[in-house]
């Protein structure tokens, strides 16, 4: 029955993105030396542990949203960009879990505080990722744009927040300035409301990626009325 079926069904599956895991290994190897030192403190605390965990969140934010976007949007077009990205950012999301709860371990951070870390840090890789999903389906100028929009998304509502003091959830906005709210929290239990962030991330990522998704031709469209 297979040699009936069309050959744009038959994909291959994807291989392990090596790549990507070698060099989000090497980003966080690297930030866990700058934030957390290569000798242990004196007095091993919790105290002590945080702000260096914190740290280690906002250099993983950046090369989440800036340095692996920036080498996507760079390379040749893929031939299966969205399953790609998708592969991305699950292999990105499961990198993000071996290193997050451990995290707890030396932290003052509450277990609903590590969880809506969590939800953020996985809604922040879906919107991104659905980003590069839109652009590297294109070329052209496409590319620029987007990478000027995570760069705007990252850094632009702290700017306008230290200018123009604008609300709070202005701050929010950006994933640079939000994990570091959140991972200033400490023990306390997060603030009401907290949980509506990520659902509001998710449908906006979730817009990206139906937008990252061609259209489908007038024959394949056919096609598929025909064989109903």
């Amino acid at each position: 029955m297979l040699d009936h079926m069309p050959s744009d069904h038959l994909h291959p599956p994807l291989p392990i993105p090596r790549g990507l895991v070698f060099a989000a290994s090497g980003w966080i190897t690297v930030s866990w030396v700058v934030a957390m030192g290569l000798d242990p403190p004196l007095q091993p605390s919790t105290s002590v542990y945080t702000p260096a965990a914190r740290m280690l969140l906002v250099s993983l934010v950046i090369g989440a949203t800036i340095g692996w976007p920036l080498v996507r949007l760079c390379s040749a077009v893929p031939k299966r960009p969205i399953a790609s990205s998708l592969l991305d950012v699950v292999t990105l999301i499961a990198l993000l879990q071996v290193l997050l709860w451990p995290l707890r371990l030396v932290t003052s951070w509450t277990v609903d505080r590590t969880l809506l870390i969590d939800a953020h840090g996985i809604t922040w890789l879906l919107l991104t990722g659905g980003v590069v999903a839109l652009a590297t389906a294109r070329e052209g100028a496409i590319r620029v744009w987007m990478m000027i929009l995570l760069l705007g998304w990252l850094g632009l509502p702290p700017l306008l927040s230290d200018i123009l003091e604008s609300p709070p959830i202005v701050t929010r906005i950006s994933p640079l300035s939000h994990v570091w709210m959140l991972a200033s929290g400490g023990p306390a239990a997060p603030a009401p409301g907290a949980w509506q962030f990520p659902m509001v991330e998710l449908a906006v990522a979730m817009v990206l990626w139906w937008a990252a998704s061609p259209p489908k031709a007038p024959a394949e469209v056919a096609n598929q009325g025909s064989n109903r």
